[in-house]
């Protein structure tokens, strides 16, 4: 439960009391500031004990009391689903005119069976009473069985009341069996279902609560970065990207990159990048070496702020305070950098904790855990005020460096700049983003001055 509560997390769905009764359970998530919304217990509990469930569901603070699943032999049928229609309703009502709480099913794939014009899942719907029997959609037991969660939330509206959020591992291919390995769940954004989609329609819908579920055997990891990939969702759907707002403009702030030109920019090769949809893409490539864009103004002391996309295998960066100004390494431009890299598919055979994801690349690790999902928006920032140096990722301050003290200097001459005079000390520089033939993506480039 402290592990919980340290995740932020304040709503809650149990499927079992975990060896305790509902009065010791609720004592603990009451101490930490969290509400169980909806008691989750088997359909024959829901049948045959459904005072004892109706009493617990209240113990708790419940609203709602759900079951995920319908006993069936083989294949689930038209019998199945009336039985179920009729113990539902039945049971709904109890539950609804006796203890206050709203019963709701959560689908599992089985019920998606062809039926009529429809499925089975259909009979269900359309045969319960919405005043008694609500629905919990399961996104991943939806897709899974080759349905559309958008358009069940879109036909069946305000009967979904609650939602499961997971993820299906990419390639992998579903059926009606209800069941596939726990293995499966990903991390949100990185896997084959359409995550923005589903809640822009739940929201629309009137789903009142959330539940992030993930049974893999890596939830420590995978939990956090599914709720980093939520909140990132939620940031950039509140501000249209390449554009400032009214408060940014005030505050200094410049637009470095406009989502449709590289105006201010200039390429230090041939071709490298493209503009779709207001995104700057790098161009992949295996013929070796690099196609960097580089501004043509040069800054000092500044905040740069910039969204990015990391795709399976990438290995790319930034940099700042950029220079050609290097005795011997006047051909080259080069500066601090902030590694963008798939920390997971990429790996440098040397130094590889001083190259991954938001260090400042071969000298500072980065100090974040976090693993960012594939194929989904995560913002970098950067802070230059004199020698103190910030990087921060999604939020977090990651490496913090003065780049006047010894230490800085040690961290020089024992990396791959150490047989270049000052570096890392200049003033002033210009911004560059790397393309070294592996996909990236950069958007809502803004930098201003301190």
């Amino acid at each position: 439960m402290d592990k919980i509560k340290a995740l932020g997390i304040i709503d809650m769905e149990f499927s079992n009391l975990f060896g305790k009764t509902a009065s010791e359970l609720r004592t603990l998530i009451d101490e930490r500031g969290i509400k169980c919304s909806s008691f989750g217990v088997s359909y024959s509990d829901l049948v045959d004990k459904t005072t004892e469930v109706a009493q617990k569901a209240k113990t708790l603070g419940a609203d709602y009391v759900r079951v995920a699943s319908i006993p069936y032999k083989d294949v689930f049928t038209v019998e199945d689903a009336q039985r179920t229609v009729d113990d539902f309703n039945r049971v709904g009502k109890i539950l609804k005119e006796e203890y206050g709480l709203t019963f709701a099913y959560h689908n599992h794939g089985f019920e998606f069976q062809p039926y009529q014009d429809g499925t089975l899942y259909d009979f269900i719907v359309k045969n319960t009473n919405p005043k008694y029997v609500s629905f919990e959609l399961d996104i991943l037991w939806a897709f899974f069985p080759g349905q559309d969660p958008v358009q069940l939330l879109n036909k069946y509206g305000k009967r979904y009341k609650l939602m499961h959020l997971k993820d299906l591992r990419k390639g992998v291919q579903g059926n009606m069996s209800g069941g596939t390995s726990p293995e499966n769940d990903v991390v949100f954004g990185t896997g084959q279902i359409d995550i923005p989609s589903i809640l822009k329609a739940a929201k629309k819908a009137g789903v009142k609560h959330y539940y992030i579920e993930d049974e893999s055997s890596n939830v420590d990891v995978q939990v956090p970065a599914s709720m980093l990939y939520l909140q990132n969702l939620k940031k950039s759907g509140t501000q249209k990207p390449n554009v400032l707002t009214k408060n940014e403009k005030q505050s200094g702030w410049k637009l470095l990159f406009d989502g449709k030109t590289l105006n201010g920019w200039k390429k230090l090769s041939d071709s490298g990048w493209d503009i779709e949809d207001g995104e700057l893409k790098a161009q992949v490539f295996t013929t070796g070496g690099t196609k960097d864009i580089i501004t043509n103004d040069q800054f000092e002391n500044f905040e740069l702020s910039l969204e990015f996309k990391i795709f399976k295998a990438t290995n790319s960066g930034f940099k700042y305070l950029v220079t050609n100004n290097y005795p011997g390494y006047e051909n080259s431009y080069l500066g601090l950098e902030y590694q963008i890299l798939d920390n997971v598919n990429f790996k440098y055979p040397e130094r590889g904790v001083y190259r991954s994801l938001a260090s400042l690349y071969d000298l500072i690790p980065s100090s974040s855990k976090d693993i960012v999902g594939f194929d989904n928006w995560n913002v970098a920032k950067i802070i230059v005020q004199g020698n103190h140096i910030e990087h921060w990722l999604n939020g977090e301050k990651v490496v913090e460096y003065d780049r006047s003290t010894n230490h800085f200097d040690s961290l020089v001459a024992g990396s791959k700049y150490k047989n270049m005079k000052n570096f890392g000390k200049g003033t002033k520089g210009h911004i560059l983003l790397q393309n070294e033939g592996t996909p990236v993506t950069f958007r809502s480039i803004k930098i201003r001055p301190l």
